[in-house]
């Protein structure tokens, strides 16, 4: 039954993930081009053009995941999902798993649409910049931090890129609920102003609780680990160049309690009246 699932989520939502996967890079390669015009001001919006397709391109195939969802579990076909002989805990995992799958492929995606964005960029603020300068940069780049540095990098893009997916859900499912969905798509958006506001509270407490950071050490040459008090400089109002890293115990603790939650809400308080 999970793989049947598994299968109605993917071709449910194929033809629309293909064309924003395909509108993005469209977008991205004409923006390159642009880019290498002999024109100035021409280059600067073609390089924006770009940045822009790269820069919205996961943000907007998870709000399409996020509206399907919520479309699909709640609203006009909302009935026929909730009919479907399996437990909501199961319809949600598919669910949720599928989105998750293909969270990380635009992710990839976009990292490889990155690449042509860079080489734009160097060209109109003509900066020479070759495939082998470009792989020798990355290497120097990987060889700057140990393992374990970039390990927990990629665990924090996981853990953002799949916890947003997570938050989204929550709130079309708790929005959904009979309390509020009488608000139709409203209930879902208002939940999810409101957990915006509580996670940066919460994100602010683990950062201050947790005061450690990657810093670019002082050759410049690598990654290390510091202590910092982070409470102390937004008291101050000091710039540091510490990128914290407590926010991610709170991300993971924060997505694991809007999964049960959301389960919760799929077993025992859905309501389509």
């Amino acid at each position: 039954m999970f793989t049947t699932l598994i299968r109605h989520e993917i071709l449910r939502t194929r033809k629309w993930l293909a064309i924003i996967f395909g509108a993005a890079t469209l977008l991205t390669l004409v923006g390159t081009l642009i880019a290498y015009t002999p024109w100035k001001i021409v280059q600067v919006l073609g390089l924006f053009l770009a940045v822009v397709a790269v820069g919205a391109f996961l943000y907007v195939v998870q709000v399409a995941l996020a509206f399907d969802y919520w479309r699909s579990s709640y609203s006009r076909t909302g009935y026929f999902t909730q009919a479907i002989p399996a437990k909501g805990s199961a319809i949600y995992g598919a669910k949720l798993l599928w989105g998750s799958i293909a969270t990380m492929v635009a992710l990839l995606w976009n990292v490889l649409l990155i690449v042509p964005v860079v080489f734009a960029g160097a060209h109109a603020t003509e900066e020479e910049l070759t495939w082998v300068r470009f792989v020798d940069g990355l290497k120097t780049g990987f060889a700057a931090a140990p393992a374990g540095v970039w390990t927990l990098l990629v665990l924090a893009v996981i853990v953002l890129a799949v916890g947003g997916l997570a938050q989204f859900y929550f709130a079309a499912s708790i929005g959904s609920e009979s309390r509020i969905n009488r608000l139709g798509i409203g209930g879902p958006i208002l939940v999810y102003f409101g957990l915006y506001l509580i996670l940066q509270v919460l994100l602010f407490v683990g950062i201050v609780a947790i005061p450690f950071g990657l810093l670019v050490s002082s050759g410049g040459n690598g990654l290390e680990l510091v202590s910092v008090d982070f409470l102390d400089q937004v008291a101050t109002g000091a710039n540091s160049d510490v990128v914290p890293i407590g926010f991610l115990p709170v991300l993971l603790l924060t997505m694991g309690l809007l999964i049960w939650r959301t389960v919760v809400s799929w077993n025992r308080k859905i309501s389509l009246a």
